[in-house]
């Protein structure tokens, strides 16, 4: 484990692919006693080292960004003796030959955690999930179209949501330049998650018996059927200050999010993909598919025709 003065640095990553658990995935490993995640889950500390922060798109300038090595460290210095400490940049897959480089930079040979879902599903997913944020207008097919341009302007690459599914290469990158790699699937997450997350405290050397608390799903996304309490958690209005502001002087951090994503899950409806739009998605990410299957040793054959069109 690296260390940078007295402060131990991860010695693991959760590096995506964004709206594919990776939240849920966090918050279940903060839970076990001798694991340790930064205090901002997304410090995109690596990210920062070689593309211009903040990025371009709607609200992408209202993230924190961790450009100082010594700021980045900060964020793991209450880790004291626990076994594992990570971080969970979702951007990190995406973007895996610019970031890889700087992984090892300043981390070594980090054990690599990926958690990736149906491609399809996961374009619906972020793009649902901007619209609960009120930070996309377009339509599901305008934003396909708008991509190539918001990637030239330098938006996030949740705006991406046909070009980050393709995730063979990222995968692939990670396989060969780090020698822990782990990969879960978001469908057996949602199967299992007891028995997903006691697999991963293995694969990071803790005790795999500890048994998280799955109840709360993190970041679900969906269509508000209230804008009223949509805008209450999404919208910088004086209002929100409040809510946020007594809430967390309530309860801590982590009941905070769970109270918070409970009832955003609650106020959700769900969101159908033209069946058109589907079936062009399939065939874009085919290929991938078959080669990502190859790779990782699993059956992706349920991603490779109709499945769900929701936006969860």
């Amino acid at each position: 484990m690296k260390k940078r003065g007295t402060i131990r640095l991860p010695n693991f990553l959760i590096v995506g692919m964004s709206r594919c658990g990776t939240t849920s995935l966090f918050h279940y490993l903060k839970e076990h006693p001798d694991v340790f995640m930064s205090s901002t889950k997304e410090p995109s500390f690596f990210l920062a080292q070689f593309k211009p922060v903040p990025e371009k798109g709607i609200g992408d300038d209202e993230r924190k960004y961790y450009q100082d090595v010594e700021d980045y460290c900060r964020l793991f210095k209450k880790a004291g003796n626990r076994k594992a400490i990570g971080e969970a940049s979702s951007e990190n897959l995406y973007h895996s030959e610019k970031v890889i480089p700087s992984i090892q930079k300043y981390l070594g040979n980090p054990k690599i955690i990926i958690s990736l879902r149906n491609p399809v599903e996961r374009a619906f997913s972020a793009y649902t999930f901007l619209i609960s944020e009120n930070r996309e207008f377009l339509s599901f097919e305008e934003g396909l179209e708008q991509e190539e341009k918001r990637r030239r302007e330098g938006w996030r690459h949740i705006w991406f949501y046909q070009d980050a599914g393709f995730y063979f290469r990222g995968v692939q990158a990670y396989l060969e330049n780090f020698s822990e790699v782990k990969v879960c699937l978001l469908d057996d997450l949602k199967k299992g998650p007891v028995s997903v997350v006691q697999d991963v405290y293995r694969f990071l050397g803790v005790d795999p018996s500890f048994v998280p608390n799955v109840a709360v799903r993190y970041k679900t996304s969906g269509i508000p059927r209230s804008k009223k309490i949509n805008r209450l958690f999404e919208e910088p209005t004086r209002l929100r200050k409040i809510v946020r502001g007594v809430g967390r002087f309530l309860l801590t951090e982590d009941r905070w999010i769970q109270w918070r994503d409970t009832l955003k899950n609650k106020s959700y409806a769900k969101a159908e993909m033209k069946a058109e739009t589907r079936k062009s998605l399939e065939n874009a990410y085919r290929e991938d598919l078959l080669r990502l299957q190859d790779l990782i040793h699993r059956d992706l054959s349920g991603w490779l025709g109709s499945g769900d069109s929701s936006g969860q």
